[in-house]
């Protein structure tokens, strides 16, 4: 287990101040520069790690420390404060958590800030005991990367996307393993919807169960944790993982979105995030990177770069919207070459407390229509956190609300096919390549699920059998 503690700094260290201030941890053990120096290890004379150390860098905006930290702790701080994370492997011979602790303080001494560290709240499992040559993996077995993070929001990191990239390649899956308190926000759970992660949530009495569908698991040498033979299926999930209505304070609106554009100079990409952001969210995108925090603004023109510099490679980033406001959104956006230009992939999430405001997805489906090279966009819904941190519990399906189709979608099925469809159609844009809108409820109906597969049946009928 990772021992983690975080120093918000209102001044940038010094090459001699950072050294200084790893000395301050322990002065008997050696640096190691690795990832082009944006991280320093501590090591012993033997080899083994035991501190890790991130560059500084700045957050995009404070509120990020609030997110993912806790409120209210940059007040005091400029807008604008270093994050910089220590790490201690977990040894039974060393107080990791000590050096952590005085690396950070003797930063924040001589830069100004504030020191934050995690309340643990995990008790060990035996075959967890020890550390790895990665700061962020504490047991790697034939099958599974093991990681184990014991603070109460759990973000993309970016220690666990090195670690699903590094084991990764050698075809491992990655375990997330959590306090029953714990919460994900919504950029891991993204990574973690991946078939080869899956997160594991260890009960305050020594059960473990699957985070995202409650399945009981237990731990098998040499594979990690597995589904549990000796639960009763028809116990179900595990009662942990039962709904309970404090950790449901909302609804969830799913944007799922694909468009197309023709490659040329003037293209800028991300225009479609705006849109959905202020439809939807009602503010534009605040930040975005690849981990979190995440430390860039949003901006459209650096992200149109960025794409054209990784052509024709695809390029993935996470985006969330201003924190503390009202809605909260966030998402995933993709962007790869195709045969005829640039595709672009969103897929988006807000959270609200109440009903979400469906009246603002026909505005939307119009402003799509206007901008041209619309796939399909899917809407759902599903209850969760308005503040989109998702617990280790239950909180129902998500049902669908809408679906449109892009002009090259009705331009195949032929437009009067397209209007005649089991779920009513309306079309906006041009009369002869419009988009076509299916509103399929409010998200709530018991047959939405019904007359979405109907739909599709319609939009996309079974070739015929070959004789």
């Amino acid at each position: 287990m990772s021992r983690d503690v975080i120093a918000l700094l209102a001044q940038s260290p010094s090459r001699r101040s950072l050294l200084e201030s790893l000395a301050a941890a322990d002065p008997a053990l050696r640096i190691r520069l690795v990832a082009e120096g944006t991280v320093v290890e501590l090591r012993e004379d033997s080899g083994r790690l035991v501190l890790a150390v991130q560059s500084a860098q700045h957050l995009a905006a404070s509120s990020e420390a609030d997110r993912l930290l806790e409120q209210g702790l940059a007040d005091g701080l400029p807008a604008q404060p270093l994050w910089v994370e220590a790490r201690g492997t977990d040894l039974a011979d060393v107080d990791t958590l000590a050096l952590a602790r005085r690396f950070a303080q003797a930063l924040v001494q001589r830069h100004g800030g504030v020191l934050w560290e995690p309340e643990s709240r995990l008790s060990r499992d035996p075959w967890l005991l020890g550390g790895t040559d990665h700061p962020a993996v504490s047991a790697v077995t034939e099958k599974n990367a093991v990681l184990i993070q014991d603070r109460p929001v759990v973000p993309l990191s970016s220690w666990l996307v090195d670690a699903l990239a590094r084991y990764g390649r050698e075809g491992l899956g990655l375990q997330l393993l959590t306090p029953s308190g714990s919460m994900l926000t919504h950029g891991l759970c993204t990574l973690l919807s991946d078939p080869n992660a899956t997160w594991v949530v260890r009960t305050d009495d020594g059960h473990h169960y699957d985070g995202f569908n409650g399945l009981p698991l237990t731990w098998q040498d040499g594979v990690g944790y597995v589904p549990d033979p000796q639960a009763e299926t028809k116990d179900g999930p595990h009662q942990d993982f039962q709904a309970r209505r404090e950790h449901v304070t909302g609804s969830h609106l799913y944007v799922d979105l694909q468009m197309d554009h023709p490659v040329s100079d003037e293209l800028e990409l991300g225009g479609v995030v705006e849109l959905l952001a202020q439809q939807l969210g009602g503010a534009p995108p605040s930040v975005w990177g690849v981990a979190e925090p995440f430390s860039r603004a949003w901006d459209t023109a650096e992200l149109t770069d960025l794409a054209r510099g990784r052509a024709p490679g695809e390029t993935t980033v996470l985006f969330h919207g201003p924190h503390g406001s009202d809605l909260t959104f966030g998402g995933r956006w993709r962007v790869l070459r195709t045969a005829s230009g640039m595709r672009e992939h969103v897929r988006f999430t807000v959270g609200v407390q109440g009903d979400p405001d469906l009246a603002a997805l026909e505005p939307l489906v119009r402003g799509l229509a206007e901008r041209d090279g619309l796939r399909s966009m899917t809407v759902r819904r599903a209850m969760g956190r308005a503040d989109l941190l998702q617990p280790p519990r239950w909180a129902g399906v998500s049902i669908p609300v809408g679906l449109a189709v892009g002009a090259e979608g009705v331009i195949a099925l032929g437009k009067a096919s397209a209007l005649a469809a089991p779920v009513k159609g309306e079309a906006f844009g041009p009369p002869m390549t419009p988009v076509v809108w299916y509103r399929i409820g409010d998200g709530v109906e018991p047959d939405s699920w019904k007359r979405f597969k109907s739909l599709m049946r319609h939009l996309r009928p079974p070739a015929p059998r070959r004789r």
